[in-house]
């Protein structure tokens, strides 16, 4: 928010938070390149990648405490590295991005919010 200041730990999860929402547009695009590639090693690379990647920042997320988010992308990365064709694989991928994003978009304005109620209680 506009003027508020936010507590160290709050403007540390904020950070992260942003973090994974670039790393979901970098998702984004790299479920795009698993939905055009023509060669199926070329996707089962691309796909180990995405699942690798959701690997990484779940145990981010671990890291920071932030197990709801961690659980939402570790969820993710299960069904990346799960079986089926490429098709229902793209679909999965694209909607579990899209909800990744926005889950991190709420958690962002929740931890802020909570953080100004709390300033101003104080």
């Amino acid at each position: 928010m506009a003027g508020e200041k936010l507590s160290p730990k709050a403007t540390e999860t904020v950070e992260f938070i942003d973090y994974v929402i670039t790393q979901c547009d970098h998702l984004a695009g790299d479920v795009e390149q698993f939905a055009v590639a023509k060669k199926s090693a070329q996707a089962d690379w691309l796909r180990q990648g995405i699942a690798r990647e959701l690997g990484h920042l779940r145990q981010r997320a671990m890291v920071k405490n932030l197990g709801v988010l961690a659980d939402e992308i570790g969820r993710l990365a299960v069904q990346a590295g799960g079986s089926g064709s490429p098709q229902m694989k793209t679909r999965v991928l694209r909607d579990g991005v899209a909800a990744m994003r926005a889950a991190c978009e709420r958690m962002r304005k929740g931890t802020i919010d909570a953080d100004v109620a709390a300033h101003k209680e104080v």
